[in-house]
């Protein structure tokens, strides 16, 4: 069921939502984590009620898993079972999302010509395997305790992070279901989340949406052979990049003031990325918890083996460096672009973010002793950090919305067609309707909403709007403030957001983009 569905906003929700605090009104407490998985069951078998046994089944195994874990007699027999666990993750992982691409890369390396059955891709695979590894790592390391299989069936099922996160981790959420303010205060955390929600909304459908409209065209004409100049290289690169951010943004808030709605916080997942002067603080604010999960659970056990390695052999100061960091990241993030899709572009994508990771390390380290006496950069190299940081983006994410390797050279070099320059002037609109019919508006539109205004959450910071907002409270702030409060004319300009936010369905329901993930 898509977040964006009038069945889901006008039946599903309003639904859930009564059942939710009529169950802890009447004094029903103990059977709100039972409650909460029939709903997200319900929610999650719209979509294929065949892929729910499969969900069930995961979360069974896995919750075995995290009691033997726990219970183990020795730390040699816990190691064991969360091996276990992780390679029965990765190899379901694996079977339903890699299985015909690995079986259709060795038919072109071999020219074999191996088949394998058509496998559907499971909604949100990849989110509740990941979730799922890092509750049996926590559980190893002690810093959570297994509770009853509905508890931990809430945390894996609660529906308004389930399909594409963010991913949450037990010790974040469960304590809120505890709290005993849970299923207080049930008006303001309405008010406050569906504020959140109409926002997301109107980024997904308004601008994200209608974004998808000029960049889509421009890809499939490259896929399909045809030549791409230079302002519909562009056209594609920018429009995608402001689709992609929207689109996921937009479900991240959706998915936040839906369970806010609830009472509960979800952690934030994104927070101004476009805003970043370089690619490391990008990946620090762009979709957060993946992020997260990889510091903690992918680099940090690697980086201990790795700096001993070094060690060992006694590298120097440099090529410890490419043995600790640059390497170990590259390819990181070649497995964070295969986690994207079965595609060698989504694997592109990561390696050229590695890369770029990598040599922003370089710069930072190289350069480190010159900003300790001059200070922070100003002005014009700050306004250089960005545009870098933001053309960086741009390009990878040409690869990334591209349909084949080959696709995406040929926007690249539609890009780099300088002599081509003067295509720039047809983009931008001339006549009044020309503002519906080309992108420029659009562009436009979205530079400045990105650039100068607060974020959902700076929006909404007077009411700590999501998990450790107090963090990032005071970080990239806005140039133009404004804070919504309960007032009838933020009321007002909320029901017209979301008004646009539902009017724009009538188009039709497109999937968000990391559903396909």
């Amino acid at each position: 069921m898509l977040f964006n569905s009038l069945s889901f906003i006008f039946l599903f929700l309003p639904v859930a939502l009564a059942g939710y605090y009529a169950t802890l009104w009447v004094g029903l407490r103990r059977y709100i984590f039972v409650y909460v998985v029939i709903a997200s069951l319900v929610f999650y078998s719209v979509w294929n009620p065949a892929y729910t046994i499969l969900l069930i089944a995961s979360i069974a195994v896995n919750y075995l898993f995290g009691v033997g874990i726990e219970g183990a007699r020795s730390p040699l027999a816990a190691k064991l079972l969360l091996t276990a666990g992780v390679v029965v993750n990765l190899a379901a992982l694996g079977y339903y999302k890699y299985a015909n691409f690995f079986i259709q890369s060795a038919n072109m390396v071999l020219g074999s010509n191996w088949t394998f059955t058509h496998i559907i891709l499971p909604l949100g695979i990849s989110f509740f395997t990941f979730q799922q590894i890092a509750y049996l790592v926590d559980i190893s390391r002690g810093t959570i305790r297994s509770g009853g299989i509905a508890r931990y069936a809430t945390f894996v099922l609660f529906f308004p992070q389930l399909i594409a996160g963010p991913i949450v981790h037990y010790k974040e959420m469960m304590p809120q279901f505890f709290d005993k303010n849970v299923g207080r205060f049930p008006v303001a955390n309405i008010a406050i989340g569906t504020t959140i929600f109409a926002i997301g909304l109107f980024k997904k459908t308004v601008i994200a949406d209608c974004a998808s409209l000029y960049a889509a065209p421009i890809y499939g004409a490259a896929y399909a052979g045809h030549p791409v100049g230079f302002a519909d290289g562009w056209t594609a690169a920018i429009t995608y990049t402001i689709q992609l951010y929207f689109d996921f943004s937009g479900y991240s808030d959706m998915a936040i003031g839906l369970a806010r709605m609830f009472g509960i916080r979800l952690p934030l997942n994104f927070h101004s990325p476009l805003r970043a002067a370089s690619i490391i603080e990008y990946w620090r604010r762009w979709h957060m918890t993946l992020q997260q999960f990889i510091v903690s659970y992918m680099y940090q056990p690697i980086l201990l083996p790795v700096t001993r390695f070094a060690a060992r052999r006694s590298l120097g100061k440099w090529a410890s460096f490419f043995v600790t960091v640059a390497l170990p990241m590259v390819g990181l993030f070649a497995l964070i672009g295969l986690w994207h899709g079965p595609s060698w572009t989504f694997v592109i994508f990561g390696v050229m973010h590695g890369v770029y990771l990598a040599t922003n390390e370089y710069w930072r380290k190289r350069f480190q002793k010159r900003r300790k006496k001059q200070g922070q950069p100003r002005g014009g190299v700050v306004v250089a950090y960005h545009v870098v940081t933001l053309l960086a983006v741009a390009f990878a994410n040409v690869m990334f919305r591209a349909q084949s390797v080959a696709s995406a050279v040929e926007i690249w070099k539609g890009m780099l067609r300088v002599d081509q320059v003067a295509q720039l002037a047809g983009t931008v609109p001339v006549h009044g309707y020309e503002l519906f019919t080309k992108p420029f508006a659009l562009c436009l539109a979205a530079i400045v909403i990105l650039a100068f205004f607060p974020n959902t959450q700076q929006f909404m910071g007077r009411y700590n709007p999501a998990l450790h907002w107090s963090k990032w409270r005071d970080v990239a702030p806005p140039q133009i403030v404004l804070t919504w409060r309960p007032t009838l004319l933020w009321a007002a300009a909320v029901g017209v957001i979301l008004f646009f936010g539902i009017s724009f369905t009538s188009r039709g329901q497109s999937v968000f983009i990391y559903f396909n993930f």
